[in-house]
Parts: structure tokens; C-alpha cells; sequence
């Protein structure tokens, strides 16, 4: 392959690995062509751009990019998994390895660090993103409310304290 090809295959894969939030390294060996389509399908609606790339190409594109610690797995065939958010790409994968057993996960990057095929279960666990924030905005707003309730019934109290005053003046 000319040089010129390979530096625009080089610099195409580190504008992916760019744009994208996580990387998930797999070893597709033993999946067949239908597998490997269903399971490109899946990770296309979920906005997770899979590629195959040669291992010194994809090494010298993480190196562009600064993603540190992916080079050892980078072994035997790979296949790349650039998501547009964090953990889409895992639970996609996770998914795939328990029903088929294939693809391996090798190990992901995200949000600046490294996980293994432990850290990647882990995230394949963790709800979705819009769950998180309500759950976040959920424990933030829990503790307000029961603050509002506490103001909200001293005042009760002093209205209807000055209404019996009043009711004892006039009658």
C-alpha cells in the first residue's frame, strides 16, 4: 500500500477517534459475515462507528490522538468500536459476547481511562445516560424539596398562630 494511502487511512482514523467520547478494542476472529453485519447494524443505530484498520496504523492514529495505554492490545485482528457516547459501544459488545460468545473485548478508553475486559462489564451495566441525569437531578432536588416542606410548615404554623391570636382579640 503507497504511503499516501496510508496516511490518509491514518489521519482518517484519528479524526473518528476525535470525535468520539469511547473507544472499545474486540477480536472478531471466529464471527462470521452475518454476525459481524448484525452486530455492525446494531452499533450503527447506536451511533457507534465500527472499523477494522491494520494494528500499526491504528497505533500510530492513537498516538496522534494521545490515547495512551491500548497499544498492547492491539493483537491479532481488531476491530474498533468509536462511540458518541460512553458506554453504548460496551453494552452493545457485552451483549453480543454473551449470546454468541464472540466478539472478545479486549479492553476500551473512556473519558481519558483505560479498562479492561472487567471495567468494560462494569460499564455495560451502567444505565443510560438520561437515566443518570435524572437520577442526578433526582438526589439533588430530593433534599430541596424536604427543605421547602420544613419552611413551608413553620409558616403554616406562625399563620395559623397569629389567626388564633386575632380570633382571641375579637371574640
Amino acid at each position: 500500500m503507497p504511503t499516501a494511502e496510508k496516511e490518509q487511512r491514518v489521519r482518517e482514523l484519528t479524526e473518528a477517534i476525535a470525535r468520539s467520547k469511547s473507544i472499545y478494542l474486540a477480536n472478531f476472529t471466529g464471527m462470521n459475515v452475518d454476525l459481524v453485519t448484525k452486530m455492525r447494524r446494531k452499533l450503527r443505530d447506536a451511533r457507534v462507528e465500527y472499523v477494522v484498520e491494520k494494528n500499526t496504523l491504528t497505533k500510530r492514529a492513537f498516538a496522534e490522538s494521545g490515547v495512551k495505554g491500548l497499544d498492547p492490545y492491539l493483537e491479532g485482528p481488531t476491530g474498533i468500536a468509536l462511540g458518541s457516547d460512553e458506554v453504548a459501544g460496551a453494552k452493545i459488545l457485552s451483549e453480543f459476547a454473551r449470546e454468541f460468545e464472540k466478539p472478545a473485548i479486549k479492553a476500551a478508553y473512556v473519558g481519558g481511562h483505560l479498562y479492561g475486559p472487567d471495567g468494560i462489564k462494569v460499564l455495560a451495566q451502567l444505565p443510560p445516560r438520561e437515566v443518570l441525569l435524572g437520577q442526578f437531578i433526582g438526589a439533588l432536588r430530593s433534599p430541596l424539596q424536604g427543605f421547602v416542606g420544613v419552611l413551608s410548615g413553620s409558616l403554616r404554623k406562625l399563620v395559623g398562630t397569629i389567626d388564633a391570636i386575632g380570633t382571641k382579640k375579637q371574640g
